[in-house]
């Protein structure tokens, strides 16, 4: 409870204090405004108004409707201002959004140039036919032997149908170790999502 003043002023004060809680809601606080301040305020104020206790009842009706009056005003001319401020930061917050999603697109988009460009430089695309390709040689195998003739023995070919492989030697190396084609995979795998 603020006394600063005459008790006229502290006692609009006070019908302000109660207005301006009820209309923010506070319907308790508005309440205790009402019950503990307000009749300190009046009692102060009548003793230092000269008017009839008619007229006293009157202004005080008056006093406390031009009050809750102002507080109604100030409230609308916070939500208009309320209003605008939010229109103003909205755009400017979603502006500034557009400008930050802008920037990160186009990093995106360098940032698959350069992986593309990398994947490039490190695998070149070759122009070779998809199989490759499988020499056959149907000749006989020639042993020779130090001093002897060479004989020719043939070996059967056998047929893809019938073949056993329990039989077959296993498969010579090429070069390659598992690891590298393990990473070529992963890469060949990973470009073409």
């Amino acid at each position: 409870m603020s006394t600063s003043g005459s008790p006229l002023e502290a006692l609009k004060g006070g019908f302000r204090r109660a207005c301006v809680r009820r209309l923010v809601g506070d319907e308790n606080g508005a309440i205790e405004v009402l019950k503990n301040e307000i009749p300190l305020l009046v009692v102060a104020w009548a003793k230092t108004s000269s008017l009839e206790p008619a007229d006293k009842k009157a202004k005080l009706k008056e006093m406390f409707d031009d009050e809750s009056a102002r507080a109604e005003e100030l409230a609308v001319a916070f939500d208009l201002f309320a209003g605008r401020f939010e229109a103003r930061v909205a755009s400017r917050v979603q502006d500034s959004v557009d400008g930050v999603v802008g920037r990160m697109e186009q990093l995106s988009q360098k940032l698959e140039k350069t992986i593309l460009d990398l994947t490039k430089a490190r695998f070149p695309v070759q122009e070779e036919s998809a199989e490759p390709e499988i020499l056959e040689d149907d000749s006989p195998i020639v042993k020779e032997d130090e001093g002897m003739e060479a004989e020719s023995e043939e070996v059967p070919v056998a047929s893809e149908e019938g073949v056993d492989e329990s039989k077959l030697d296993p498969p010579a190396g090429i070069g390659l170790k598992f690891d590298e084609i393990e990473e070529m995979i992963d890469e060949l795998l990973s470009s073409d999502k």
